[in-house]
């Protein structure tokens, strides 16, 4: 049997899934006993005297680099190192693709129509190189595609002045054009921007459009309105991660390699749900939608908040939107059912009411038929 250390933070969603991903090839092919200390400031062990056989670290960890030096053991690292970093370490690596991230995120924006963009990242520090890869791609693929991007990192962090770190990043929303595709360097930072965006009054997504990286499901559903994100390939990495050092401790192979693993793909949520377009009577029509449809509105009601007839309406809209209004509305109130499905325990037919859907029954109708299942069923499978 061979002794591993998992040196993770369990406080960390990138880690916690690296370790699901870790768990997985343990359970299909590993012969292991795993070290994880659930202890943040004791997670580090002694490697020279815990008979370990091999090592998985967190690299974004500005403290195990240096604990990795000079190892005689195998030892695999994830996330990734800053390039100034003095530790000259002989370690293999599985890391995560962050220009391909930064590529999938501005395309996102680009095909949605909007011609002005940002970057969101966070306060310079010693656990970013993931943060400086994503904003430097970000702003060469936009500038390859004939785009410029405001790039913001900001002073405070949250955990030490929440409202200073709010007034700066309002401070600097205001001034950017509209409308804004902005990335954020990840969801915790994207949710930053959008609790400045509600206090600037600013519409989202149709002045500012955000997408957000891991894909947290927690803080996405908390965020107002729901956050788009970037699903990274974490558990692949802990998986592969986990592979190649039992390579490299059985011996089937005798040097170190360096895998980068791909991003998943985009969640699309309601903050970067829009059409950008000129068409200012399908601009309202959208606008009202999003901010009325859980109100049980019908066709009838957008029409006369657009000021224009339900058949002018109807086919300006279907020309900019690509659905009818009413697909509009139904889907407007699919997404606030599900929003409500996954973050409270509120019984199916309330769920109805809030989300604005006539009856529980035909909101069963609707989800059978655009998602395939039932409410109570979805519920069950998102949680």
């Amino acid at each position: 049997m061979n002794h591993v250390a998992l040196v993770m933070s369990l406080n960390k969603r990138f880690d916690r899934k690296v370790i699901e991903g870790v768990t997985r090839f343990v359970r299909e092919s590993g012969d292991w006993s795993v070290f994880l200390e659930d202890d943040p400031q004791a997670k580090i062990p002694d490697f020279h005297h815990g008979h370990f056989n091999g090592v998985i670290a967190d690299l974004d960890d500005p403290r195990i680099p240096k604990r990795l030096v000079g190892l005689e053991i195998p030892a695999v690292g994830v996330g990734a190192i800053r390039d100034d970093c003095s530790c000259e370490l002989n370690i293999a690596t599985v890391s995560t693709n962050n220009r391909q991230i930064a590529v999938l995120a501005a395309n996102h924006l680009i095909e949605r129509g909007l011609q002005h963009f940002a970057y969101c990242g966070v306060p310079g520090r010693t656990i970013d190189p993931w943060n400086l890869h994503r904003r430097e791609a970000f702003v060469q693929h936009l500038r390859e595609t004939g785009y410029e991007c405001s790039v913001y990192s900001g002073r405070i962090n949250a955990s030490h002045s929440w409202e200073q770190l709010q007034e700066e990043l309002a401070a600097w929303l205001a001034e950017l054009p509209k409308p804004l595709g902005l990335m954020a360097a990840n969801d915790a930072r994207a949710r930053h921007v959008l609790e400045a965006c509600r206090r600037l009054e600013i519409r989202v997504p149709e002045d500012i459009a955000v997408i957000g990286v891991d894909n947290d499901e927690l803080i996405c559903n908390l965020a107002h309105p729901p956050l788009t994100s970037i699903v990274q390939g974490t558990e692949e990495i802990g998986y592969r991660a986990a592979e190649l050092l039992n390579a490299l401790m059985n011996r089937q192979i005798r040097r170190n390699e360096h895998l980068v693993v791909d991003p998943v793909g985009v969640i699309t949520r309601q903050s970067t749900d829009l059409v950008a377009t000129e068409d200012v009577v399908a601009s309202t029509a959208l606008a009202y939608i999003r901010q009325h449809a859980v109100e049980g509105i019908q066709v009838a009601d957008v029409a006369r908040a657009s000021g224009v007839s339900r058949s002018t309406l109807d086919a300006r809209f279907r020309r900019v939107v690509g659905r009818t209004v009413h697909e509009e509305i139904q889907r407007s109130q699919l997404n606030a059912a599900q929003q409500l499905l996954v973050t409270t325990n509120l019984p199916v037919e309330e769920i109805a009411r809030r989300a604005g859907f006539a009856t529980a029954q035909y909101m069963n109708a609707v989800f059978q038929r655009a998602i395939g299942q039932t409410p109570g069923r979805y519920r069950l499978g998102a949680r």
